[in-house]
């Protein structure tokens, strides 16, 4: 799976997630940019992003993704394990 197939398949994760076909993330989206994104729909988000991807994040790697960059990074990564 290259990077630009990594990136519609979080779009997609983020879309089932808040419910709105029209949220488009980028690299630098962060919570602040989604209106609902809180605690309980990040958990969402990784489980989805888990589920998608048929990988494990650990408690440790959500706490060092500080944008959907540093997700998508982490994701290829683990896609290439």
């Amino acid at each position: 799976m290259n990077n630009e197939q990594i990136f519609e398949k979080v779009n997609g994760v983020f879309r089932t997630t808040f419910k709105d076909d029209t949220i488009l993330v980028t690299r630098e989206t962060t919570a602040k940019d989604i209106a609902g994104w809180d605690s309980i729909t990040h958990l969402d988000i990784i489980t989805g992003m888990e589920e998608a991807f048929q990988v494990e994040i650990t408690g440790f790697e959500v706490m060092n993704l500080n944008n959907v960059g540093d997700l998508l990074d982490l994701l290829a990564q683990k896609m290439s394990e």
